[in-house]
């Protein structure tokens, strides 16, 4: 159960980490992303971030813990328009610096000289999601036939890789193993008397 488990969790990311890597630099260039493609290099430019992301602890009582930072969504650009782009907690502050060099290159041409690596697999937006990233879109100015015709709405979910591979590896030893408990023939020899030995 446990490596089936496993497997079922894994198994998506772990078939997205063998695909060819698009890097953000190749979606500039005008390299197509999809859902399910995978994403790795260093991240250049940054348009700020359309939401915020926490976390937070359900109690049996119905009362809950205070919420936790866990990350935000920020805007990236490619050459057909925008992706979004899921962050840890722990890059925001270099994430944040980037969109501050980024707004800086837009007014003064001076490349942004911090960058950082991300990799992880795209999905498409759903939810409220959406509409703050509409939102945010419209606030720069671009009109609703314009968000649409950049196409449906991705996000780049951060991922560690090198976790699913050694998640998956482990839930197939396990799933392996238990196919050859239950193969195994037991030759089981009772040491009871037949019942007509039986006294009485």
């Amino acid at each position: 159960v446990m490596g089936g488990v496993l497997l079922f969790q894994s198994a998506p990311d772990f078939f997205v980490s063998l695909k060819p890597a698009v890097s953000f630099a190749a979606m500039l260039e005008g390299k197509e992303v999809k859902a399910g493609t995978h994403v790795a290099g260093d991240v250049i430019y940054v348009l700020d971030y359309f939401a915020s992301e926490s976390t937070y602890t359900q109690r049996q009582d119905g009362s809950r813990s205070g919420s936790r930072a866990s990350g935000n969504y920020y805007l990236i650009p490619t050459a057909e328009g925008f992706v979004g782009l899921k962050s840890r907690q722990a890059d925001v502050a270099t994430l944040n610096t980037i969109t501050v060099d980024t707004f800086s290159y837009m007014e003064t041409g001076i490349e942004p000289v911090t960058t950082i690596r991300m990799e992880g697999s795209v999905k498409v937006m759903d939810g409220t999601l959406v509409n703050y990233y509409k939102e945010y879109l419209t606030d720069m100015g671009y009109t609703e036939s314009e968000i649409t015709a950049f196409g449906d709405p991705l996000v780049i979910q951060y991922v560690s890789f090198t976790a699913v591979r050694v998640m998956f590896a482990i839930g197939v030893v396990l799933v392996a193993l238990a196919v050859l408990i239950l193969c195994r023939r037991y030759n089981y020899k009772s040491g009871l008397k037949k019942a007509e030995d039986l006294p009485g």
